[in-house]
């Protein structure tokens, strides 16, 4: 389905979807600047957040190369954000996983407090906001699971 095609009402989703984005992007700058992180970075860390990755799954989550992803790496650590742990039953294999400093990072909860967005959150009803987080929360994964998926697999559906 080309973007032409694409119904009255998933065009909407689409342009709601950016305009809720383009809310969050001052608040990102703010984050990235205050702690000296790239998007780049940011996505690694993002990744990381679900859990510890090898550095193979973690290259290929964020769509880096083994050597970027090593620079990448190395800046995090340098950073304290997050650290590489050999695996203990496999030796030539090396896990990142974020430490306490880049959960911190990542859940953002201070650069929340005071702003336009965190007041119409709380303004929502507890039953409002818990179906936003349903329905975000599977936006999201049907994207990722679709982004798994082969490029002809995808046009498909």
């Amino acid at each position: 389905m080309t973007n032409a095609e694409l119904a009255p009402e998933v065009h909407e989703l689409l342009r709601t979807y950016v305009d809720a984005i383009l809310l969050v992007e001052p608040l990102q700058l703010k984050l990235w600047k205050s702690a000296g992180v790239t998007l780049t970075q940011l996505r690694i860390l993002r990744v990381l957040r679900e859990g510890k990755q090898s550095a193979s799954d973690l290259a290929q989550a964020a769509g880096l190369s083994a050597p970027s992803l090593t620079r990448v790496l190395d800046r995090l650590e340098e950073l304290e954000l997050v650290a590489r742990v050999p695996d203990p039953e496999d030796r030539r294999r090396v896990y990142a996983e974020l430490l306490d400093r880049g959960r911190s990072l990542i859940n953002g909860r201070n650069i929340w407090q005071g702003t336009a967005i965190a007041d119409a959150a709380a303004a929502l009803s507890p039953q409002e906001r818990r179906a936003l987080i349903a329905a975000l929360r599977g936006f999201v994964s049907r994207v990722l699971a679709l982004q798994e998926q082969e490029p002809d697999a995808r046009s498909k559906v």
